[in-house]
């Protein structure tokens, strides 16, 4: 008999498309050999621009991918989250001034001297980033640009949550309650959540199986690295 070899489970990514695609690639190189996607949420941009002469604040590729679906004007500076923003933002033409971790973090590197700034986000968040910056003495507003409309679990998502354990990495306290309530309450504890968040974490209805130690892609990543082997299966392993 072969020693148990240790293989990752089946993982479920419910973020908007080009997140979860983004985030399958890094999956897969790590060996995660059944990723599902299956969006809870489609990004739809809406409404027109304002218009727009100072400096522009992006959380989310998805804000990035709207400010481009709309005509946004290029050459503008861009103060953003994270390294993937930051390059979605290069590549919709603004000219990148500074990358932070997390928004709390954004708001306090931001230099005094910034031009007006205007935040272009969803329609739901956490917090109030141009109120913060308004409260540092900078001027700053915040636009919609865009919607996030919920959607039904694909039918390939509903099988590997039937089939069970999976694991999903969740993102949002809405993509956490969107998740759970297209579940049946018995099949809840076939879905290892792993959490961004306490706020996350907070929107499950059970207990998740981790939270990250901080909201940022990065340590999140590590997270679902550090829990894609909670269990081995027998057989010959791969050969070398």
């Amino acid at each position: 008999m072969h020693p148990p070899r240790r293989v990752p489970l089946p993982v479920l990514l419910t973020r908007p498309l080009a997140d979860a695609e983004a985030l399958a690639a890094q999956l897969r190189a790590e060996g995660v050999e059944r990723v599902v996607i299956s969006p809870l949420l489609r990004i739809v941009a809406f409404g027109d621009l304002p218009a727009l002469t100072g400096g522009l604040i992006f959380t989310s590729v998805n804000a990035v991918e709207a400010f481009a679906a709309l005509g946004g004007r290029r050459g503008l500076p861009a103060w953003v989250v994270g390294p993937r923003t930051a390059a979605a933002a290069e590549a919709a033409g603004c000219e990148v001034q500074g990358v932070a971790p997390d928004a709390a973090t954004l708001v306090l590197t931001i230099p005094a001297d910034a031009p007006p700034l205007t935040h272009l986000r969803g329609d739901v968040q956490r917090g109030d980033l141009a109120a913060d910056l308004t409260a540092r003495g900078l001027k700053a507003v915040s636009q919609v640009i865009y919607r996030a409309e919920a959607q039904a679990l694909s039918p390939d998502a509903v099988e590997v949550i039937a089939a069970g354990p999976v694991l999903a990495p969740l993102y949002s306290p809405r993509s956490a309650a969107l998740l759970f309530e297209a579940v049946p309450g018995d099949r809840y504890d076939r879905i290892l959540a792993i959490c961004l968040s306490r706020a996350v974490a907070d929107a499950c209805p059970v207990p998740p199986l981790a939270v990250s130690d901080r909201p940022d892609g990065p340590a999140m990543m590590q997270t679902i690295r550090n829990n894609l082997h909670p269990r081995a299966v027998e057989g010959p392993g791969p050969t070398v």
